[in-house]
């Protein structure tokens, strides 16, 4: 079924869900499927950018591969109240994604939340043993980035207006879309070597001493084969186009121009490369040339780990950005400082 298809019959499965109940917070069961896709769906109308969390059969399907890991908030009844997943975004799949925590309208307010939070940050990834955790935390309030540092995890970066408005925010006009802070946890503390550009090597080597990293630095070299791509997303409603650059090549800037035509002149361009490839280096001071700034330094989402530069057709609403704490505020300063770099340079 396509997405018309999905939004439809959840709207004929939708019930009310009687309020008030107990809620247990447990690991995802195949019956909860069509519970979850049916929270989806009231949080995010129609509009949720991946297709899968709007069919059942694919939501459980992720969830017996291991790709997906969700815990639910379920009443006696067994009907899904709530919900927080870990799932996989990089080409290492050893790193998982904490995200898309929900709750059903009716039971907000009863610290359901916060127990998801718990269940999904502390207890399932020492459960599944896994070794890299990192979640987006959304800058349009300060309490998802709270939740997250309290469980030791690190402020990376900031994705600057990468997430659409949520439909409750599309009131008087156009909303701003939404940034999105970057925070990891590491479990497993392999070392890894890494080619670090000059211009972001003390943030770098900050968040390794803040993690307990341990790398070894070596010097660039300039790129000897063509560019080879790990993926490519893109979201069409923000003209948000994202490219995972595998290994740097000659010819990396001809599809930096190819995602910029795609993106268009107000969209967002964002670059994932890999801090494994020694040629990563030099591809960051052409970015920088180009108008990129810094994004976030991502620990081994490559397994070496990765670092994103980000380029956008207008100023971001730095002061629609929240912060929860000293460490959030400095990340948001350095990038904000980097845009402002980027910015003079492409009108000067």
């Amino acid at each position: 079924m396509d997405r018309k298809e999905l939004i439809r019959t959840l709207e004929e499965s939708r019930r009310e869900i009687e309020p008030g109940q107990d809620v247990g917070i447990e690991p995802f069961r195949p019956e909860d499927a069509l519970g979850v896709a049916l929270a989806y769906h009231e949080a995010y109308g129609d509009a949720f950018p991946l297709e899968y969390v709007y069919d059942p059969a694919e939501i459980a399907r992720r969830n017996a591969s291991g790709d997906l890991h969700t815990v639910v908030a379920r009443t006696p009844k067994g009907e899904v109240v709530g919900l927080f997943g870990l799932f996989r975004p990089a080409p290492n799949p050893e790193v998982y994604e904490a995200g898309q925590l929900i709750v059903r309208k009716s039971y907000r307010k009863r610290n359901v939340a916060t127990a998801l939070n718990e269940e999904a940050l502390d207890h399932l990834p020492l459960r599944l043993r896994l070794p890299v955790m990192f979640c987006e935390a959304v800058g349009n309030h300060a309490a998802s980035q709270h939740l997250s540092e309290v469980k030791g995890m690190a402020f990376t970066g900031l994705e600057v207006e990468s997430m659409p408005p949520l439909a409750s925010a599309k009131t008087d006009g156009p909303a701003r879309n939404i940034s999105l802070f970057l925070l990891f946890k590491v479990f497993e503390k392999s070392p890894r070597a890494v080619h670090l550009p000059g211009a972001y090597q003390a943030f770098c080597e900050g968040v390794y001493a803040e993690l307990a990293l341990p790398r070894t630095i070596l010097p660039g070299k300039p790129p000897a084969d063509d560019t080879v791509v790990a993926s490519r997303f893109v979201l069409p409603e923000i003209g948000l186009v994202r490219q995972t650059v595998q290994r740097c090549g000659r010819d990396l800037g001809e599809l930096v121009t190819a995602s910029e035509a795609a993106a268009g002149e107000r969209g967002l361009v964002q670059v994932f490369l890999n801090l494994g490839d020694a040629a990563a280096p030099q591809a960051v001071e052409a970015l920088r040339d180009r108008g990129y700034f810094f994004s976030g330094l991502l620990p081994y989402w490559f397994g070496a780990d990765g670092l994103a530069m980000q380029k956008v057709g207008r100023e971001p609403d730095w002061e629609a950005i929240q912060v929860c704490s000293p460490k959030a505020d400095a990340v948001r300063v350095m990038v904000r400082e980097d845009f402002k770099r980027a910015w003079k340079g492409r009108r000067s």
